[in-house]
């Protein structure tokens, strides 16, 4: 299943904590946007983990598809944890 995440953490050290979390799931294609290709248990742990990040004013969405793989129009350059700057 391909799944998309997208999230809107205040807190630098939190949002980092949660980037470098979904990494082992998936590619970062944008600073706070995730592609993964996951199986069931995959997504029950990345459903726990938003969980423990949507507090307060914080939110993690995530968004499965039905589709086999995602379409994009333009180049996409994948961010590691190190190419940002907050």
């Amino acid at each position: 299943m391909y799944v998309v995440i997208t999230y809107d953490i205040k807190v630098d050290k939190k949002r980092n904590r949660l980037a470098k979390e979904l990494l082992q799931f998936g590619i970062r294609t944008q600073k706070s946007f995730f592609e993964c290709e996951v199986d069931g248990r995959e997504l029950t742990i990345i459903k726990q983990i938003a969980k423990r990040y949507s507090q307060d004013d914080d939110l993690v969405t995530i968004y499965a598809t039905k589709q086999e793989k995602f379409a994009r129009i333009g180049d996409v350059k994948y961010l590691e944890i190190d190419d940002l700057i907050f």
